[in-house]
């Protein structure tokens, strides 16, 4: 069963959907159950000012990208890559332990939305130097 503090988010969750003009997107899949995670953020000036996310999961995971995509609102890209999942969980109060990839699922999507970020900075500046 889902803890109160899960199914409350449930209810009303924060952040869900596409996010147009995205400049990170990132994405993570799990083998074990078919889950799908997408973060879209928007990154002005090193901070995220903008997060949303689609899923393809149980409540655990929409509960997990809620709570996730509100706090990285403000953090820089290097506190992205340091953001601590245990946070999340801490905010969210005891999981069943076979609910724990959501965690690492999130967190993931997360890394993987910084690289994308990072890659797309590159090409800007290769486009750059070659105009």
């Amino acid at each position: 069963m889902y803890n109160q503090k899960v199914m409350e988010i449930l209810q009303n969750p924060q952040n869900v959907g596409m996010l147009r003009g995205a400049n990170a997107i990132g994405r993570a899949d799990s083998d074990a159950c078919s889950d799908i995670v997408k973060f879209y953020l928007n990154i002005e000036d090193g901070k995220v000012v903008e997060a949303k996310f689609k899923t393809f999961g149980g409540a655990t995971l929409i509960a997990v990208c809620s709570i996730t995509t509100q706090m990285i609102l403000g953090m820089t890209v290097e506190e992205l890559l340091q953001f601590n999942i245990n946070n999340v969980l801490s905010e969210l109060g005891q999981l069943a332990p076979q609910k724990d990839y959501c965690l690492n699922l999130s967190s993931q999507a997360l890394v993987n939305a910084v690289e994308d970020y990072y890659k797309r900075l590159e090409r800007e500046a290769k486009k750059n130097n070659n105009e």
